[in-house]
């Protein structure tokens, strides 16, 4: 079996919109995204279903 090799990539750049967010908007923001995301993979495995 292949080890899996991890890599962390330092240059990235935090946009000065979310360095000024607030502890409340960041958690909002969070929040925001997670539901996203979880929206996007239900349609994702919807889409699996339908095509199995």
């Amino acid at each position: 079996m292949a080890e899996k090799e991890y890599f962390i990539d330092d240059r990235i750049i935090i946009p000065d919109e979310i360095k000024r967010m607030s502890k409340e908007e960041c958690r909002a923001e969070i929040t925001r995204l997670e539901a996203e995301a979880a929206e996007k993979k239900r349609n994702i495995e919807k889409k699996k279903t339908i095509t199995t």
